[in-house]
């Protein structure tokens, strides 16, 4: 089983799933390192990162031929940001600042094919190898982040309404900080109690969820609230983590 397919089959029946980012290194034999065999997917961050549809095609590439699922963050929920994606390889899409349903309605136009979108056909990395079009939407991937009260609010009615095209709903979780009142404190009493809210109400639609998490001990926890998706670091964080812990030891160095 390739890993795509392995991907769709473990969001759709809530299996663990864990995924990392890639901020701000720019580097494709980095992939070749990461590519083991637990890691389900990657997202290369066009929000906050230093990717765009341009600059990422050569990574989007190797992933391809690694068989590694690869993600991209859009800068916002626009029909060209999602669509160029696509084309140049991406498998799947994460949505930030989700709130309404003309969000995800574009998310998913510019996702999949008629009749479930109207995405145009083209682009160099638009199918895989051997891919046939009637197989394309079982191996593309919809995550919208729920960032704010007004996102968790909508979130039942999304999940109505879109819960098909959703593979999973995701949480960010130092944005969501700012818009519950407590910047950046992601383990204050309001931002615990609106985490377990946005998994509860995914749960009970039977819909996979996750949120990013900084190191594997917030993703223990997370886990135990009650996710299966652990996205969790990024390449600045393993790279600082390793820097910061060799520099530790040399200083002690006599």
């Amino acid at each position: 089983m390739d890993k795509y397919v392995r991907l769709a089959d473990r969001l759709k029946n809530r299996e663990k799933v864990i995924g990392t980012t890639m901020i701000l290194i720019k580097n494709p034999f980095l992939l070749e390192y990461m590519n083991r065999e637990e890691l389900d997917f990657v997202l290369f961050d066009a929000e906050h990162g230093v990717f765009d549809t341009q600059n990422v095609v050569e990574l989007l590439q190797v992933c391809r031929l690694l068989g590694l699922p690869a993600f991209m963050r859009a800068q916002d929920c626009e029909y060209h940001l999602i669509a160029k994606a696509i084309d140049m390889g991406a498998d799947g899409v994460m949505i930030p600042r989700t709130e309404n349903l003309e969000q995800l309605r574009t998310a998913v136009d510019a996702l999949l094919f008629y009749p479930e979108g109207r995405k145009g056909s083209g682009g160099h990395g638009q199918f895989r190898t051997g891919e046939a079009y009637g197989d394309f939407a079982k191996t593309r991937f919809l995550m919208p982040q729920i960032e704010s009260p007004k996102g968790i609010e909508m979130l039942p009615r999304m999940l109505e309404e879109y819960g098909e095209y959703i593979s999973a709903v995701m949480i960010g979780p130092y944005d969501l900080s700012i818009m519950v009142g407590t910047p950046k404190d992601i383990k204050s009493p309001q931002m615990i109690e609106a985490i377990q809210k946005i998994f509860d109400i995914s749960n009970s639609y039977g819909k996979s969820c996750g949120i990013f998490c900084d190191n594997e001990v917030l993703a223990q926890k997370y886990r135990n609230m009650g996710c299966n998706v652990l996205w969790t670091g990024s390449d600045k964080d393993f790279y600082m983590r390793g820097y910061t812990e060799e520099m530790n030891v040399l200083a002690e160095i006599k």
